[in-house]
C-alpha cells in the first residue's frame, strides 16, 4: 500500500548535510590531560570493517587506542556529548543515545615509507555497534604536522580544511571523509561517534 505523501511540501528546514566546525573545543591543559591518558592504552594498527579490506593500507594507515571510559576521562566523554546534544537540537534534530563506544585516540605519522591517512569512507557502517552511528566528531590534538587536511564530500564539492590543535568537528555519520595524508610530522586526534535508533 502506498500512502498518499503530499511530496510538495517541505518536511523539514533542516539541513541534513550542516557541517559544525567548533575552534578551540579543547584548551591545551585539555589536550595535555588527554595525551597522558592516552598514552596508558594500549596501541593498535587501524584496521577497516569487511573482511579482507582489514589490512588495506591503501584505503586507511594510521594507529589508534581505545580511551575506555573510566573515572579519570568522564569528563571527555562528558564534554564531548554536551556539545553534540547543543549543536544537535539547533541543526539536526536526530534521536541520540549517546556515546556507545569508546573514544578512539588516532596517530597518523610520516616516514620515508608511509605516509598515514584515511581515504574516501563512511563512519557509520552496515552491522554491528557502529551501524547506530548518527554524528562523529573529531578534534585534533597536535598542530607540528603538514598535509593530514580533513575532507567531506557535501553534493558534488569537496570541502578540505586543515584543523589545528583543539580544533574539531562535528557531522552527520553518514557523509562522506577522508584524512589526507600527512607529508610531516605527527597528526593526533581523539574521535568519537553518537549513536541513535534507526532513521525512519
Amino acid at each position: 500500500m502506498f500512502h498518499n505523501y503530499d511530496l510538495s511540501r517541505p518536511r523539514t528546514q533542516i539541513p541534513l548535510s550542516h557541517v559544525q566546525v567548533l575552534p578551540k573545543f579543547f584548551h591545551s591543559h585539555e589536550i595535555e590531560a588527554i595525551e597522558k591518558i592516552a598514552h596508558g592504552f594500549p596501541l593498535y594498527d587501524a584496521t577497516v570493517q569487511g573482511g579482507e579490506m582489514n589490512n588495506n593500507m591503501v584505503l586507511r594507515e594510521s594507529q589508534i587506542k581505545w580511551v575506555a571510559w573510566d573515572d579519570e576521562n568522564w569528563w571527555i566523554y562528558s564534554k564531548i556529548m554536551q556539545k553534540a546534544e547543543e549543536i544537535n537540537r539547533v541543526f539536526w534534530q536526530f534521536d541520540l543515545f549517546g556515546i556507545n563506544e569508546f573514544l578512539q585516540y588516532t596517530i597518523y605519522n610520516s616516514s620515508q615509507i608511509s605516509r598515514g591517512h584515511y581515504d574516501w569512507h563512511l563512519d557509520v557502517t552496515h552491522e554491528g555497534i557502529g551501524s547506530n552511528r548518527k554524528l562523529s566528531f573529531e578534534c585534533v590534538l597536535s598542530d607540528d604536522y603538514e598535509g593530514g587536511e580533513f575532507s567531506m564530500l557535501l553534493g558534488p564539492s569537496e570541502n578540505r580544511l586543515r584543523l589545528g590543535k583543539g580544533d574539531a568537528i562535528l557531522y552527520p555519520s553518514y557523509l562522506m571523509n577522508k584524512i589526507y595524508p600527512v607529508r610531516a610530522g605527527t597528526r593526533t586526534s581523539i574521535v568519537s561517534w553518537i549513536s541513535g535508533p534507526s532513521f525512519k
